[in-house]
Parts: C-alpha cells; sequence; structure tokens
C-alpha cells in the first residue's frame, strides 16, 4: 500500500486551520511567556513560510528554508493564515513526484552553502514533522495559557500515535 504524501501533509495544514478558525485573536496574537515570548501566530506563521518556500523552489526544482520571507501578516491576521493554507493545499493536489535541489547554510554569514538532493516527498515529509513539532509548541500556549481544549492528536507525530494504540490496546 503506497501512502499519499500530499494528502497527509494537507490533512496536517487542515487541521492547524481547523484550530486557527477556532482561536481568538487576542490568543493568536498575544506574546507567551510559554512560548518564551512569541505568539501562537508566530508559530503558524513559521510552520506556513516552509510549506512556502517548498511551493516556491518546486517551481525551479531547488528549495532553501532560509530564504522564507517572514510575512508578519501571516502572525498578525488569522484570515492571511487560513487564506495561504487554502492555497498550499490547493497546490499540493497538483504536484507531481520530482527532484529538487535543498540548500541552506549552516554560516552566520551564508558563504558556504550546502546544496544536496533531495526530492518533493522528502521534503513534505519534513515539513509534516516541522508542522507537527510546531504545533505540539502551539498546543501547550493554546491549553495551559488558554485553555483551548483540542483534539488529542494535535501535535502529536504518527509514529507517537502508534506507539500509543499498541501500549494501550496490546
Amino acid at each position: 500500500m503506497s501512502i499519499n504524501i500530499q494528502a497527509v501533509a494537507s490533512g496536517t495544514l487542515s487541521q492547524l486551520a481547523d484550530f486557527i478558525t477556532v482561536v481568538e485573536n487576542q490568543h493568536y496574537t498575544a506574546k507567551s511567556e510559554l512560548l518564551l515570548g512569541s505568539s501562537i501566530g508566530q508559530h503558524v506563521r513559521h510552520i506556513l513560510e516552509f510549506y512556502s518556500c517548498l511551493k516556491e523552489g518546486y517551481t525551479v526544482q531547488k528549495v532553501n528554508y532560509d530564504l522564507r520571507k517572514r510575512d508578519l501578516s501571516i502572525e498578525e491576521d488569522k484570515m492571511t493564515a487560513l487564506h495561504l493554507i487554502t492555497d498550499l493545499m490547493k497546490w499540493m493536489e497538483t504536484t507531481k513526484p520530482i527532484a529538487l535541489m535543498l540548500e541552506g547554510s549552516y554560516e552566520e554569514n551564508e558563504k558556504e552553502i550546502f546544496s544536496i538532493l533531495s526530492h518533493l516527498e522528502r521534503e513534505l515529509v519534513y515539513n509534516i514533522e516541522h508542522a507537527i513539532h510546531h504545533m505540539a509548541i502551539i498546543k501547550i500556549a493554546a491549553v495551559n495559557a488558554y485553555a483551548y481544549e483540542l483534539p488529542a492528536d494535535f501535535g502529536v507525530a504518527s509514529s507517537t500515535l502508534k506507539h500509543r494504540t499498541q501500549y494501550v490496546y496490546s
């Protein structure tokens, strides 16, 4: 059985969109001590900009997550984030499996840039895991600072969900 990574990525973004729809504006934009001074909106922006980098890189077959735009409107306006999610989900429906070059740098001056061969599906897997990680961070503030009730699987990796099922029911 083959898994459709685009569908999994869209499902992750859909879960994020469901949360954005219910979170109050002031909770979306407020700086939280639980998030070390960042906001839920900043984490949402961070997630979506990684997906956006992949979308932009797909057209030229070269992705560099270091070149994120850091668009403040995504972290300040829920509707901007929701529109971007819709756009990203529509884009994923049209993608074909292709090879990509992944570029980046671990140097402050970015003089030395690495370039390695990757693939659309590999980068989608990375984006899924990255999104889930930040959704777990978002959940910390949403639950503990603002008393939201989120689905048990929000911000939890699929491997953890499988382990929990095996542990509880075996």
